[in-house]
């Protein structure tokens, strides 16, 4: 099976303009494989047809939906463990650092289900709990879709999904089963707050970030959107913030404004003062 050349090059370039993900011509199984569930839940005779109405702008939750369908939500609990105990350091440093003001911002940036932004809450709730007891701690937990931020709201997780990084010992002290899937504890949820955010659209005002959490997004992204998103995540930091990416991501060709540091075996970014 194969998607009309046509309709897939409006397709990438929809996704492009609104997103700023990049696909490439190999992509056309992708492209199948995350429409055809639309298509079938809205009874639309063909994938063809399904972007030709998106095409013809009638139905904005359809478009909503198609270029939901193509994001990648690929997430899980303390993804690659190191960046975490990196956190955990920068943490107690900060501790010192923001004592006159009590108060810490992080940022998940492309929080998806929210795995990354509840992870961010264990690890305060279970080495920190002076800080969210006295502090304003923040978490900020946003996503393109609000698919998967519905999802995330709800705090409840599949076993599938808790088997996935989450040490067994978290599981019993932060969640509790609920109707065969698992419940993240209030005392989590509360330091997380879910908004729809664009990367590359016009951002809401947010509060000067500590943290950032940009983790394995700028691999969807051609150079001059990454260029243009690590300027704008710099003005939305503190000074002295501090900005993860992806295992396989790096400033290297991007911008050398910023110093990579690395701690506990995981590298961070700062901007050069």
């Amino acid at each position: 099976m194969r998607v009309a050349e046509p309709q897939f090059a409006f397709l990438r370039e929809l996704l492009r303009k609104r997103t700023g993900v990049v696909i490439d011509d190999s992509k056309q199984y992708l492209v199948i494989a995350r429409m055809l569930p639309i298509v079938r839940q809205r009874k639309i005779p063909s994938i063809e047809t399904l972007l030709d109405r998106v095409r013809q702008g009638t139905d904005p939750s359809l478009e909503r939906d198609v270029l939901s369908a193509m994001m990648t939500h690929e997430t899980s609990f303390f993804r690659d463990q190191k960046p975490f105990e990196a956190l955990k350091s920068l943490i107690a440093e900060l501790a010192v650092k923001r004592a006159a003001e009590k108060q810490l911002v992080f940022w998940s940036a492309a929080s998806s289900t929210g795995q990354e932004a509840f992870s961010i809450a264990m690890l305060l709730n279970e080495h920190f709990r002076d800080l969210v007891a006295s502090w304003r701690i923040r978490i900020l937990a946003t996503d393109y879709s609000d698919v998967v931020l519905a999802r995330a709201r709800e705090g409840t997780f599949s076993e599938l999904e808790m088997a996935r990084g989450l040490p067994p010992a978290l599981k019993q002290k932060y969640f509790r089963s609920l109707q065969g899937r698992w419940s993240i504890s209030q005392e989590c949820r509360r330091l997380v707050e879910f908004r729809q955010l664009n990367l590359i659209g016009t951002w809401p005002l947010l509060p000067p970030c500590d943290v950032v959490f940009l983790r394995n997004v700028m691999l969807y992204f051609d150079v001059t959107t990454r260029q243009s998103l690590v300027k704008r995540v710099a003005r939305a930091m503190r000074a002295d913030g501090s900005l993860f990416l992806g295992g396989a991501e790096t400033m290297i060709g991007i911008d050398d404004g910023w110093q990579r540091h690395t701690v506990a075996g995981a590298s961070f970014y700062r901007v050069k003062r």
